[in-house]
């Protein structure tokens, strides 16, 4: 059997992987860097910079117990870059070598269908025709410039060039307070930025829960970030090397830099899916099997719109290439934890207490907050809750949690969704004394 995988991101590979090992004769297309926007261009560079804020802001919490004041820290961008670039080829020159002794094909090329069962595949040595008996799409997404900003995208940056920017911006406008944009924020503004974001939305991370998306306001606010919310930018111009935006209410922003993070966009339409007689619009249109209208393809990861996320890409992936083999298994969107690597960490899985109660759930919502835990006063790290949210029967169907290490803690959690469990369950267990997770004991203990 003769499966195609086109991506090799954090859908594709580990569907190449899988179907590997399950016995298919497989081969992974790939235009650009091998490990796709996750590992070149997104999760990893982000979070390689965010640990090296994180840490500087840690230094500068424990500056109050130094003897002598201690001098303001000069970063390097270009050392940091450097790092940045370190990480990501290491990652990448691994991933490399795992497919060569898995003995997977690495076609380099863009790939385009040219009928229901056959790719045309352009590379530096010409096109060529790959015919298949199956194939898995996992060409991912770009990130999305609305308007007044799609004329000027050779000025700006986003989530895929910012991190090669050639001079440190003094002052940075981000348009967005999503997760790219909040994160990116937070980076930028521990090592000396002025950061000022512009959303069009009313709050921040308007998918999560807003008493944890609270935390993390207010957390940044406290750093020096601005908010300009319920704002939308009417125009923008350039002057003596600044970059000028204009609010519909009359209001002058200016900036070295404007990142736009107004989030991600698929382009099924440049892979000629109509050829493949796959349907899509904005996204291409899955079952929760992942298929297409095509039997015979299937679309995972961002390319299909159901989680953006690139753990959804990667558990995707591998249920694809196991239905190709064994069909049947349906991805279960429940189960996926959100996580927000700033600082405050966010993360969430399940439902929350509004979406519940919108199904017509009878809920209950158990909240312990940080500044119980002796782990938490101890580490100085006290801001934030958790929240788990369960039904009439007392099972957990959800939990949110703001602060501390939570896009850790969340697993456990996850778990405890995923299989249906009492709350009774975890409030027997023994949580070790003293650490963060004990944030989830003293929530349910509620």
């Amino acid at each position: 059997m003769k499966v195609i995988v086109i991506g090799a991101g954090p859908g594709g590979y580990p569907a190449a992987l899988k179907l590997k090992a399950l016995g298919a004769d497989v081969s992974i297309v790939e235009k650009g860097d091998f490990g796709g926007t996750c590992l070149n261009r997104g999760c990893i560079p982000s979070k390689a910079l965010l640990e090296i804020g994180h840490r500087k802001h840690s230094f500068e919490e424990l500056s109050k117990f130094l003897q002598t004041q201690h001098q303001s820290f000069d970063f390097s961008w270009e050392k940091i870059k450097e790092h940045k670039k370190t990480v990501v080829s290491s990652l990448r020159s691994s991933l490399e070598k795992l497919f060569a002794m898995k003995k997977i094909e690495i076609i380099r090329g863009e790939a385009s269908f040219e009928s229901p069962s056959s790719l045309r595949i352009k590379t530096q040595q010409g096109d060529r025709i790959e015919n298949f008996d199956y194939a898995v799409v996992a060409s991912g997404t770009k990130p999305f410039y609305p308007p007044p900003f799609e004329a000027f995208k050779d000025k700006l940056c986003d989530s895929d060039s910012v991190f090669d920017l050639e001079n440190f911006p003094q002052k940075l406008a981000v348009i967005g307070a999503g997760v790219i944009g909040l994160e990116l924020a937070c980076f930028f503004n521990s090592l000396g930025s002025e950061v000022e974001i512009i959303e069009l939305m009313n709050e921040i991370l308007p998918f999560e829960d807003p008493q944890a998306a609270a935390v993390l306001r207010k957390s940044l606010e406290k750093r020096g970030v601005t908010f300009k919310l319920g704002e939308k930018i009417s125009s923008l111009s350039f002057e003596n090397g600044k970059k000028i935006l204009l609010t519909e209410k009359g209001e002058k922003i200016e900036a070295d830099e404007v990142l736009v993070a107004a989030g991600r966009q698929a382009v099924p339409h440049e892979l000629a899916v109509e050829k493949a007689g796959i349907e899509a619009g904005r996204w291409i249109k899955v079952s929760q099997d992942l298929k297409t209208s095509n039997p015979r393809v299937y679309a995972v990861g961002d390319i299909n719109g159901i989680s953006l996320l690139a753990h959804s890409a990667e558990k995707q992936g591998e249920l694809a290439a196991e239905n190709i083999l064994e069909p049947a298994k349906n991805f279960d969107l429940s189960i996926v934890p959100s996580c927000i690597y700033t600082w405050p960490e966010i993360a969430s899985v399940g439902l929350t207490k509004k979406k519940a109660e919108e199904k017509g759930i009878k809920v209950k919502a158990r909240k312990a907050f940080y500044q119980v835990l002796g782990r938490a006063a101890a580490s100085m790290n006290t801001e934030g809750f958790c929240q788990i949210i369960s039904d009439e029967k007392d099972v957990i169907i959800g939990a949110q949690i703001a602060g501390g290490p939570a896009t850790e803690i969340i697993h456990l959690l996850a778990f405890a969704v995923k299989n249906k469990i009492p709350l009774k369950d975890l409030h027997e267990m023994i949580f070790a004394h003293p650490t963060m997770s004990e944030i989830i004991k003293e929530a349910v203990s509620k």
